[in-house]
């Protein structure tokens, strides 16, 4: 009867943690030209990508994402 335990046991195991997989997709950065492309014209306004960079603030770092910014 403990053989039986011990085999089922086993089996199952084996077969459950293939069955909960978890797939996790990290990305870094980010995406260039959100929308418009490098730039872009409203009117006479010209707007350009800055891309996005890291920034100290109070002794850490953090991601600042990339913006339109207006030349």
């Amino acid at each position: 009867m403990r053989l039986k335990i011990g085999i089922l046991l086993a089996v199952l195991a084996a077969i459950l943690p293939a069955a909960n997989a978890v797939i996790v997709n990290v990305e870094v950065g980010d995406r260039p030209y959100y929308i418009h492309g490098p730039g872009y014209y409203v009117g006479r306004a010209y707007w350009v990508w800055v891309p996005g960079h890291w920034h100290w603030r109070h002794h850490h770092r953090y991601w600042v994402h990339g913006y339109y910014a207006r030349r």
